[in-house]
């Protein structure tokens, strides 16, 4: 098999798992809107709530802080290892819903994990931040490809700038996606039971509560598996230009 047409079937790969993807978050946030409607019956805003359980959990060193528009967009509900800080988007803290409390309680699970003294926690917070570079140089790459074609026929140059620099950054996001899978899925693990253990879900909402939860856990490997395919997509890219512009076959 060539190793363009390789090229090809990682591409069509990718595309199977972005369209994974977004199934999953779609039924994240079906469940999401279920639980939106439901109101719990908890007279103080969700920081508030936030700090009782931090401090039932004996957490009283980190703080919590509720966000305002813009940065709720790039930092909200995050746990910050640097400042030991629950940060809390303007929506998850003005209303007492069942699925603002599921995320406020994954946050104080972070906040335990780091206090258990979990290592690479902080791995979080970059992901956060790097994860959407490699897709940005996929188009990229496309423009590099389209380039050589046009000036040599055939994938050369531009293609293994692109293919490099995109190279360098998926490697980099696969090994973050990696070690945040595994503590994305202990938060989540500990987020269920401390929510779970609080009581005020009937039956039916704790069936719904597992599977929000659930599918978190599945976003994680699913995006670990996307950035594999990723990865391998770039190497080949990269493998075949070098090829072309050394002149074989």
């Amino acid at each position: 098999m060539e190793l363009s047409t390789i090229i090809i079937i990682v591409a069509v790969i990718l595309f199977v798992c972005a369209c994974v993807i977004g199934f999953i978050r779609w039924n994240a946030m079906r469940i999401t809107r279920w639980f939106n409607w439901k109101k719990l019956n908890i007279n103080k805003p969700m920081e508030e709530y936030a700090e009782i359980l931090l401090e039932e959990h004996n957490l009283t060193d980190v703080e919590v802080k509720r966000v305002g528009f813009w940065a709720s967009i790039f930092v909200g509900n995050t746990y910050s290892t640097r400042k030991k800080l629950i940060r809390l988007s303007w929506i998850t803290a003005r209303r007492a819903t069942a699925t603002n409390l599921a995320i406020t309680c994954k946050l104080v699970a972070y906040a335990k994990l780091h206090a258990e003294g979990k290592k690479h926690l902080h791995a979080v917070e970059v992901y956060r931040w790097l994860s959407w570079l490699p897709i940005l140089f996929l188009p990229l790459l496309v423009v590099g490809i389209i380039i050589d074609l046009i000036a040599s026929g055939g994938l050369g140059m531009y293609t293994l700038i692109f293919g490099s620099v995109g190279l360098v950054f998926a490697l980099a996001i696969f090994i973050l996606a990696c070690i945040v899978a595994k503590n994305e899925r202990l938060a989540c693990t500990d987020g269920q039971n401390i929510i779970l253990d609080m009581g005020i879900l009937d039956e039916a909402e704790e069936k719904k509560m597992r599977k929000l939860f659930s599918a978190w856990k599945k976003l994680v490997v699913v995006n670990v598996i996307y950035n594999t395919f990723q990865l391998i997509f770039f190497i080949l890219n990269v493998l075949l230009s070098v090829l072309r512009i050394g002149g074989k076959k």
